[in-house]
């Protein structure tokens, strides 16, 4: 039983960082916009694309083994 709140830890931290990414990056993205200067030079944002790069299943497997190990030592302490 232990071993599987620990998987379902794990999977809920997965969702809630999925979740909570992207109202992070944009509440970020909002504070650091630029001041009106008056001139056009285009800008350049945040491209979700990126989530496809190679190292994100590498951070997923993390934040999985984060809430995993969390949970699994929590419940093995009582």
């Amino acid at each position: 039983m232990v071993f599987l709140k620990s998987l379902l830890a794990g999977v809920a931290a997965v969702m809630i960082v999925a979740i909570a990414l992207p109202f992070a990056m944009r509440v970020y993205l909002w504070i650091r916009r630029p001041a009106n200067t008056g001139t056009d030079l285009g800008s350049v944002g945040w491209d979700p694309i990126s989530l496809t790069k190679p190292a994100t299943p590498f951070v997923v497997i993390g934040i999985f083994l984060v809430g995993f190990v969390w949970e699994f030592f929590r419940a093995t302490r009582k």
